[in-house]
């Protein structure tokens, strides 16, 4: 009886085997995502790889049935294919021609992102008391220009689902509330790559918590939000979540790892999530998807860039091989040329990028080798020629007679006194030019470095700049951590706005460790004197803290308690300021501690900057903030503070918006730190939709 049991037992664990069943029930955070890897994908080391990596990432598991799995990976060519399943279409090709070793790990990075948008999208959430549906509904202007919705009876379709093509197809949301309470929603876009995008809120409707609340058993159409369609052509899913209070899905879109979700895990109980599917068609009505290839990129900045241009124009030839090629090369190479390779392994360093930074850094070491042989080498040779030629003057001078060897003599003495009386004109010269500065230093004692030229005579020279300048470092609270750098990074910002750009120094106001009675005494002084002709530039750099319960940010003045909020700065604060202080224009830059906080929604702001442009922008209000982040601690050496500088040094239009000032420096910011940078307009502070501009020097 005993054998016969064990038998059986046998028998059902073969049959399951067979059958393909997974492996126990996967975990809380795990995906389920099912691997098929086609016969073309051969490798053991590369079986083994994704095998352990799903299992790794609680991805899912390598399923050998395809009819039963979600996508099946392959190689065609030089290729790696990721194949989403039933549809069996191809979604990712990832290049294997030249870095095998990058490949397989963009392929692991590729199947992860499809599996975190796989699991987006099958959340199912259904809390009735939060029950809501939405859906786009086509539009176009009619002849008033006044927006017109188009009956989806009549609009194109694909298999049920809305058709809208990227010539002059436009939509808007409408949002219904289905339940007995008031919801918030948010909405998510996910592509068939399973790559997530902010739908709603994003920067072109960055609708704050309260406009995204529906009372219950309301219908909310969004016309502010207008929405336009470009490729790829391809079928997306939006994904909505309802909840009783509003939640930031930025940690969710920018997912890194798994971890992000738990975000929300906590609120899983209280959120209903609902799904609408559009089509973005070609002008024939066809979703012509073209699979974009992957080709794998290291990581990059602003700086790289720079750092790999100048390396280029520093070489005798182009790259002259770097990383490649360089051994056998009889080019002269220049000190700076191999300084700038160990910048650049440095950098690369920095980004994660490691075979880069060993490759050039290998490099580095090669031509340094070089430079120091043949810097010995000549030094050698120079050596042997000196040695020889005092021979060869000795032996001369030996076969002179006495009469010969005065003449000699004197002669050799004329022609060190010759050189002496040159290097005397040369220290001569010096010490005058050493005196010219030393004047011009005197003259020039309220600027560092050049007397900055007249402002340029155009229609911004108008107005007056302002600044308000705030560095706290210095606490007196022992619970209050100090800072090192925000009285350095402050002192160059107001040095660059005098060399730079059109700001007096008699009207910027440079606090350092000021208290919070000296703050508001200086905004009091400049809600004194300021005027419509003004354009006003706020910064603060020093700690923040985000206030949960009452949902409000706060600056940290010198004289702050952390236990006594009476002694912080509300953003409140500064923004009745910023609404009552007649400038034309007000552009406040936060570098501290959750001073997103600031913001109570986010607006576009067109790119036109001719002339005619910059004259629109200054009939308006403006009441602007760039701040380093949102609800995230920003760190003490801030990244935001040091591209914000090198930008407003580099640039080198007439006349520089804020908000393409915020461009430029947005991505290398989201690259280098966990924090969001965030640009907008803050509401009901008596923005006309104008925008700060910056006056460059001639």
């Amino acid at each position: 009886m005993k054998k016969l049991i064990t038998i059986f037992f046998f028998f059902i664990c073969a049959t399951l085997i067979a059958q393909d069943l997974p492996a126990p029930a996967p975990s809380y955070n795990s995906i389920g995502l099912k691997v098929h890897l086609d016969s073309s994908f051969v490798s053991p080391n590369s079986l083994s790889d994704i095998d352990t990596f799903l299992k790794r990432k609680h991805i899912g598991w390598v399923s050998k049935d395809k009819s039963k799995s979600h996508i099946s990976i392959g190689i065609n060519g030089e290729f790696y294919t990721i194949t989403q399943l039933p549809e069996n279409r191809v979604i990712y090709k990832i290049d294997n021609s030249k870095t095998p070793n990058k490949a397989i790990e963009i392929l692991k990075d590729k199947i992860y992102q499809y599996a975190y948008g796989y699991q987006i999208k099958n959340l199912n959430l259904k809390n009735e008391s939060y029950s809501f549906s939405f859906r786009l509904l086509p539009v176009v202007y009619n002849t008033d220009g006044e927006i017109e919705t188009i009956s989806t009876d009549n609009h194109s379709k694909t298999n049920d689902v809305l058709n809208f093509n990227t010539n002059d197809s436009a939509a808007i949301l409408e949002v219904t509330n289905l339940s007995n309470n008031p919801i918030y929603f948010s909405v998510i876009e996910i592509n068939s790559r399973g790559e997530l995008s902010g739908f709603i809120p994003n920067v072109n409707c960055a609708l704050i918590g309260s406009e995204r609340e529906i009372q219950p058993h309301k219908t909310v159409t969004f016309e502010s939000c207008y929405f336009q369609f470009a490729p790829p052509y391809e079928t997306l899913t939006l994904k909505g979540f309802a909840s009783p209070e509003p939640i930031n899905f930025n940690p969710i879109i920018r997912n890194e790892d798994n971890a992000s979700l738990e975000y929300i895990k906590d609120f899983y109980t209280e959120m209903y999530t609902y799904e609408f599917e559009y089509n973005i068609v070609d002008d024939n009505g066809e979703i012509s998807y073209k699979v974009p290839i992957d080709i794998y990129k290291p990581n990059t900045s602003l700086e790289l860039e720079k750092a790999l241009l100048e390396l280029k124009k520093l070489s005798p030839n182009k790259m002259l091989g770097a990383i490649s090629g360089i051994k056998g090369t009889k080019k002269k190479i220049s000190p700076e040329y191999i300084e700038k390779l160990k910048y650049i392994s440095e950098l690369h360093l920095l980004l994660g990028n490691v075979e880069e930074a060993s490759e050039y850094r290998r490099t580095y070491s090669e031509y340094r080798a070089r430079q120091k042989y043949e810097s010995q080498a000549s030094q050698k040779k120079k050596e042997d020629k000196d040695k020889r030629e005092a021979e060869r003057r000795a032996m001369q001078y030996q076969k002179m007679t006495d009469a010969e060897k005065v003449t000699f003599l004197k002669n050799e003495n004329n022609k060190k006194n010759e050189e002496i009386a040159e290097l005397k004109k040369i220290v001569s010269q010096l010490k005058s030019q050493i005196a010219s500065l030393n004047s011009a230093k005197g003259q020039s004692s309220l600027t560092r470095g050049a007397q900055p030229k007249e402002r340029k005579k155009d229609i911004v020279s108008e107005y007056t700049y302002r600044a308000l300048i705030i560095a706290e470092e210095n606490y007196t609270d022992d619970a209050i951590s100090d800072l090192k750098f925000p009285i350095e990074d402050a002192t160059e910002l107001k040095d660059v706005l005098i060399n730079n750009y059109a700001f007096d120094s008699s009207n910027i106001t440079f606090l350092t460790d000021p208290t919070r009675k000296e703050i508001f005494k200086a905004l009091d002084n400049l809600f004194r004197i300021s005027s419509d002709k003004d354009h006003l530039l706020i910064f603060y750099a020093g700690h923040g803290v985000y206030d949960k319960d009452f949902k409000r940010g706060y600056w940290l003045p010198s004289d702050a308690e952390l236990d006594s909020k009476s002694s912080w700065m509300s953003n409140l604060d500064i923004k009745d300021y910023i609404s009552n202080i007649k400038t034309k224009h007000t552009l406040l830059v936060s570098d501290a501690c959750f001073s997103g906080s600031i913001f109570e929604f986010n607006r576009d702001v067109k790119n036109e900057i001719s002339t005619k442009g910059v004259e629109k922008l200054l009939q308006k209000n403006a009441r602007n903030a760039m701040t380093s982040g949102l609800y995230k601690p920003v760190p003490d050496e801030s990244v935001f503070i040091k591209y914000l500088l090198k930008t407003l040094k580099e640039n080198q239009s007439v006349h520089l918006k804020a908000s393409d000032l915020f461009k430029t420096i947005q991505e290398v910011v989201l690259n280098n730190t966990e924090n969001i940078p965030q640009y907008g307009v803050i509401r009901n502070a008596n923005h006309e939709g104008g925008e700060f501009i910056f006056l460059k020097r001639e």
